[in-house]
């Protein structure tokens, strides 16, 4: 037990010297967040489609009834240029809303059978938990944005959307570095205006073609039981080799149940499909930074075998003449995000050197 309260203390520490060390001024909690004056003007000199701005209903959103003239996939089930599915024998795996205190849980057990998934981050969780977030780069894992605050998307003014976005790249650029490319709206909540607006500033939408359910779960739905869960991958798995296409589903690392339905049922998965991630099985790169694709693993993990890392491959992005005005805002914080990695690295030392000696 001392350990644990140790460790945690540990986390709390490193996270408050990494805000320190920020030279950004993050929205605070509670409050809807603002976007930069360039973030702005890159939006504005983009074809956005003119679609209307929702009215939220409440806890379930907008209203998705009716007739769909925007690609509206709540409404219609319409992709766009959404990312959406796998091919034939693969499964993008992917967890929401984190980063939180389970995470690590989720990240151990995927360390031990050398899978990596796309992590959907929620911008505020980024800022509490920054050293949770470079665990998972580190690790190898694909990052990518849930937008700042989890909020329906198609009831945002394109001002927000934009801030909803570019504050969870900043937050996840500044704990490691890299500026994610993919970005999942909260609910799959998406339409045309809000896909534009993405694009404009550098990313590519992702949805899912197979819920878990698991968010059901984990907000105690009436009724619902865990079985269900278990009898979904039974179901996915038997589609293997009868599907047309590959999967790619939704679960999430926000709560110990969910991380729990996970591990119980990912080594099936495993042995039916090489289960990767959101950027190996669309062949898109994951980060703004480079062309980087990581290469999909030859090898199907079964319950005797675990395949070798596979090395990065990366192919260096084309050099332009000048930067792009998108370029120029992500390199605002390339060296701030360094001296914020050196200055944690260097705390986290010595704290495990203290714990040592405990």
């Amino acid at each position: 037990m001392k350990l644990i309260t140790s460790v945690a203390t540990l986390l709390t520490f490193v996270s408050v010297i990494q805000a320190q060390n920020s030279t950004e001024t993050y929205p605070a909690d509670g409050t809807k967040p603002v976007p930069k004056a360039e973030w702005v003007e890159i939006v504005k000199a983009a074809n956005i489609t003119n679609a209307p701005i929702l009215k939220s209903t409440g806890s379930d959103g907008p209203n998705v009834s009716g007739t769909d003239k925007y690609c509206d996939w709540a409404i219609s089930g319409c992709t766009g240029t959404s990312i959406y599915d796998c091919p034939k024998g693969q499964w993008g795996l992917t967890f929401d809303d984190g980063p939180s205190e389970v995470s690590p849980i989720l990240y151990d057990f995927l360390k031990s059978t050398n899978q990596k998934a796309t992590l959907f981050m929620i911008g505020k969780n980024v800022r509490k938990f920054p050293e949770i977030v470079k665990r998972a780069y580190d690790e190898g894992h694909e990052l990518a944005i849930h937008t700042w605050t989890h909020s329906f998307m198609t009831t945002l003014s394109n001002e927000q959307i934009i801030a909803e976005l570019k504050w969870t790249e900043l937050a996840i650029k500044e704990a490691t570095g890299v500026s994610p490319r993919l970005f999942r709206p909260p609910y799959g909540d998406i339409d045309d205006r809000v896909r534009d607006i993405g694009e404009a500033l550098g990313f590519t939408s992702v949805i899912w073609d197979h819920d878990t359910n698991d968010w059901m779960l984990a907000e105690n739905s009436p009724g619902f039981k865990s079985e269900w869960i278990d009898g979904n991958f039974t179901k996915w798995v038997a589609e293997a080799n009868t599907s047309s296409t590959g999967g790619l589903s939704l679960e999430h690392d926000i709560q110990r149940v969910t991380v729990d339905a996970a591990i119980k049922n990912l080594p099936a998965l495993q042995k039916a499909y090489k289960v990767v991630t959101v950027g190996q099985c669309a062949g898109v790169p994951s980060y703004k930074e480079s062309n980087l694709i990581v290469p999909v693993n030859t090898t199907t993990v079964s319950s005797s075998i675990i395949p070798s890392a596979t090395p990065l491959v990366v192919v260096p992005a084309a050099p332009s003449a000048s930067p792009t005005p998108s370029q120029q805002a992500n390199a605002s914080v390339s060296e701030s995000s360094s001296n914020v990695l050196a200055a944690s690295s260097l705390a986290l030392s010595s704290i495990f050197i203290a714990l040592f000696f405990i």
